[in-house]
């Protein structure tokens, strides 16, 4: 092949792959907000908008979505931690004894250190914990 096509083929690759540089850019105040109103009680319509603003925020800051979001959850007993699917507006509760559905399992020992604000979760595998400031682990 000759070297200006491996140059190109390379640079396309780049265009369809999400950049994991931007992954690592601080989250802004508003997406944590938008991740503790899971604790609100939301109903379908309200939980379907509040992913859908996620999604869009993490497609025009970082250029990736990731499945969804896993945090501890503030509702109180039996509750613990939680996770919200961005793809299909799912929000579940789990009790300690509960099984959480992979990919977010991994999440969930992370999420009960307490030392992060919630765990993002790709389709990848890839967790990337997200610290009270915003910034990314």
């Amino acid at each position: 092949m000759r070297p200006d096509l491996r140059s190109t083929a390379g640079q396309n690759r780049q265009l369809f792959q999400p950049d994991h540089r931007q992954r690592r850019k601080p989250r802004h105040a508003g997406i944590l907000e938008a991740a503790h109103r899971c604790d609100a009680g939301l109903d379908a319509a309200s939980r379907a908008q509040l992913a859908e603003w996620i999604r869009a925020e993490y497609e025009s800051e970082f250029g990736d979505v990731p499945l969804g979001l896993f945090s501890l959850c503030h509702l109180g007993p039996p509750y613990i931690d939680h996770r919200l699917d961005l793809w299909q507006s799912i929000l579940e509760h789990y009790a300690p004894a509960d099984a959480v559905p992979e990919p977010f399992a991994q999440a969930r020992m992370l999420v009960r250190s307490g030392a992060y604000e919630f765990v993002e979760v790709y389709a990848s595998g890839e967790l990337r914990p997200v610290l009270n400031d915003g910034s990314v682990v």
